[in-house]
């Protein structure tokens, strides 16, 4: 089967979902691609203490779709950050680093867009996430925890939008998600999906920032990487 390509530009993607990006089936083609190396200093790690976790300033592996990044992570002794996680980094730059906090949030060009490590998977009527992917001895992504998402989840698209202030700082669940009775605002949310082929990841440009929880894992931009993300021991 032939490798379809769909270029989209800044522009169009203006006038489209704000999450939508290039597609690419590398799963279709197999096509082997090889895992490049992250290159970080331990000076340009952020150590977060609530965590006892320390996570790139730099967004690494960009370009590649969830799985592939996945992939290029763990090769590399690292790991995606689940949304919990994010938050806690989150919540930790925006105390100690206003700059870094103001370049993965505010909305403004260029487009920046990172994964997160959360997939959603149905079983029965029941909603699930699945966090902590890494690959079995078979080269498969397989979850190393599975739970029911948090009943007080939103579950209903804002756009816009929900208090980020709000979201970051009080008002998530234990799993890292907006609850129902986060305060409005300007951040653009688009809750879990059902339909077995969604994960996350966090997003800005210049029309808005958002939090998408409905992403296909087979896209990849330019744009979109991973924070790399390792326990310290």
């Amino acid at each position: 089967m032939k490798t379809k390509i769909i270029e989209i530009n800044e522009e169009a993607l203006s006038f489209l979902n704000p999450s939508v990006y290039t597609l690419r089936n590398d799963l279709e083609t197999k096509t082997e691609v090889k895992t490049p190396v992250i290159s970080i200093k331990e000076s340009e790690y952020i150590h977060v203490p609530s965590l006892n976790m320390d996570f790139s300033r730099q967004k690494v592996l960009l370009g590649k779709n969830w799985f592939e990044t996945h992939e290029g992570l763990q090769k590399n002794g690292a790991r995606m950050l689940t949304p919990a996680e994010f938050i806690e980094f989150l919540k930790y730059i925006k105390a100690t680093d206003k700059n870094l906090y103001n370049e993965i949030t505010e909305v403004r060009n260029p487009l920046r867009a990172e994964w997160l490590d959360a997939d959603f998977k149905t079983r029965g009527s029941d909603l699930y996430i699945n966090t902590n992917h890494v690959l079995n001895e078979n080269g498969i992504l397989v979850p190393k925890n599975s739970e029911l998402l948090d009943k007080n989840t939103l579950m209903k698209d804002k756009i816009p939008g929900i208090s980020l202030d709000d979201y970051i700082m009080n008002n998530h669940t234990s799993q890292g998600f907006p609850r129902k009775d986060v305060k409005s605002g300007d951040l653009y949310y688009f809750n879990p999906r059902s339909d077995n082929n969604s994960v996350a990841r966090f997003s800005a440009n210049s029309d808005w920032a958002y939090l998408d929880c409905d992403r296909y894992p087979s896209n990849w931009g330019s744009d979109l990487g991973v924070r790399a993300a390792k326990l310290r021991e």
